[in-house]
């Protein structure tokens, strides 16, 4: 065992951390009370410096303690210090957000690991973001997971702030979930309130633990505008049914009364979502099930685009969009159904509840591919994962029926910086564009007379030009409307998103050093590209 006393002289402490490394079970204990436990990769040299907010234990005496240390001596605790908070001005970060695999104008973390976006919403002229945080750790790896929190003006800048739902039992993890303005306290925590439900969801990785299920739904009030949590209780407000797995609750609201839409598997384990109410928050009643869908889900009204019919939208982590009506207890599908985004990066997304204007605003994170181990892709960095642009979804009548289309937003267009390069000429063969990152790409292919591929990094794109028609390599395909063929490449250190005629985009994770943009076939091609702003620079 080893331990050491640490007097709490400022809100942060400060712990080297070897990204990637050999975790040990550190707990953090005050007035011979176990308050926090993690697993970290504590090191006795080198690594990087993550921050742990302990500001409710400013001026007193914390005592740190590794009960079972593996390839550590006290030298690692001995280097955690008490501090202020990170920033490029501090001088235990001085790459911050200066990294060389840095997300430039997509959100990524401080520190640590991202996954699925939570507990969307707007309010007051900010949009909130919640979002799957290890603060400790590059990997996922069931550990230490909690909500980060941004927040935005604009959807483009944003501002980090201290995690705002922290597990408070070592063997739980603060798994995927939402959050709605409580305008009329119907839960009783005052008029909006900002009410958040998730899954406490069983750990795997804490040393000596066990496979802990899930442990049911649980609820949270804010009363300071969403940067603090109070659990309703300390037991689940809608427990687990024995043997289902069951996780990742979305609240909304329909008339008079509030849906938790969860993902479940049934009694013959299938995946599938079922839907519950109430008036108040506090009591529940099951009313709905409908089968397919996996994790995440979300579901909101849209007005078909050109018309006054309003059809409900449905869809899981894989987002795959079912179109179809709602009347407050069942969801009943229509038949149409289409994915959200074409590629095979986009994930968990979720929508901004109270957006302005009736809009739905959506983001996703964007899976890492191709790293070794559990960095998928950020190898070496003190943070893992990013989301994807945020995008507008809108429903339209297309040449192949209803379709769910999706679109960055428009202010995309405000990180535009200088012109790099125009270029307009007729190909017969193959071109290859240059790469510049980071950077947004316009382009126009029109008289086309052949199959075109387009090709980003190792996946291929196809476009049949008699039929205006997109097939992508996992099979899917998509009936465009215009002439010629007109689409986007954004354009970021490990990101790539394409979309073609505002609705219809395709997101990849890779590295800049596997990036190529490639146009193969007989068109006439104009191209722009524009260099993009680093929305971290100050």
């Amino acid at each position: 065992m080893i331990k050491r006393d640490i007097l709490c002289e400022h809100d942060y402490l400060h712990i080297p951390i070897i990204p990637g490394g050999k975790r040990n079970d550190m707990q953090i204990w005050a007035g011979g009370e176990l308050v926090r436990s993690f697993c970290l990769a504590l090191t006795d040299e080198g690594g990087e410096y993550f921050y742990l907010k302990v500001s409710q234990h400013k001026d007193k005496t914390l005592t740190l303690l590794v009960a079972d240390p593996e390839g550590i001596t006290e030298t690692a605790l001995n280097r955690i210090v008490s501090g202020g908070k990170a920033s490029s001005l501090h001088p235990l970060y001085p790459n911050l957000y200066r990294e060389p695999l840095r997300p430039l104008y997509h959100f990524s973390s401080k520190r640590g690991w991202l996954n699925d976006p939570n507990g969307l919403f707007y309010k007051d002229g900010l949009y909130h973001m919640y979002y799957q945080h290890n603060p400790l750790g590059t990997p996922h790896g069931s550990v230490n997971i909690c909500w980060g929190h941004a927040i935005s003006k604009d959807l483009l800048h944003w501002e980090e702030k201290d995690d705002a739902i922290l597990p408070w039992r070592r063997d739980w993890s603060i798994a995927s979930g939402s959050a709605v303005v409580d305008t009329e306290n119907r839960a009783g925590y005052g008029k909006d309130a900002i009410i958040a439900a998730f899954t406490a969801l069983g750990t795997q990785n804490i040393k000596n633990g066990r496979d802990y299920p899930s442990g049911g739904q649980f609820l949270a009030a804010s009363t300071d505008g969403g940067y603090t949590f109070y659990l309703f209780s300390h037991e689940a407000t809608v427990p687990t049914q024995s043997g289902y797995g069951w996780r990742d609750p979305r609240l909304f609201r329909y008339d008079d009364h509030y849906v938790m839409a969860v993902y479940e598997t049934d009694e013959n384990n299938r995946n599938c979502v079922s839907f519950y109410v109430s008036d108040n928050f506090h009591d529940w009643k099951l009313t709905s099930r409908n089968d397919d869908l996996y994790e995440c889900p979300d579901i909101f009204p849209l007005t078909v685009e050109g018309t006054d019919e309003v059809k409900w939208v449905l869809y899981g982590a894989d987002c795959m969009a079912r179109v179809g009506d709602f009347d407050g207890y069942h969801f009943t599908e229509s038949g149409q159904f289409n994915p959200l985004d074409y590629g095979n990066a986009s994930y968990a997304g979720q929508t901004w509840s109270h957006q302005p204007e009736g809009k739905r605003i959506h983001i996703s994170w964007v899976r890492g591919m191709g790293g070794t181990g559990e960095d998928l892709g950020y190898e070496n960095m003190p943070f893992s994962q990013c989301m994807t642009i945020p995008c507008e979804i809108t429903l339209r009548k297309g040449r192949d029926g209803l379709r769910v289309c999706r679109a960055p937003i428009q202010q995309i267009e405000q990180l535009r910086q200088e012109l790099l390069f125009e270029n307009n000429f007729q190909q017969t063969a193959e071109t290859s564009i240059e790469i510049v990152t980071p950077a947004q790409y316009v382009i126009d292919l029109s008289s086309c007379t052949d199959m075109l591929s387009i090709r980003v990094g190792a996946h291929t794109i196809h476009y049949q030009a008699s039929e205006r028609k997109l097939l992508f390599e996992n099979g899917r395909s998509v009936l465009l409307d215009r002439e010629s063929l007109q689409f986007t490449v954004l354009i970021d250190t490990t990101t790539v998103e394409l979309c073609f005629e505002d609705s219809v985009t395709a997101s990849y994770a890779m590295s800049s050093e596997h990036m190529s943009l490639i146009i193969k076939g007989s068109c006439t091609v104009s191209c722009q590209c524009y260099q993009m702003k680093n929305i971290w620079e100050q």
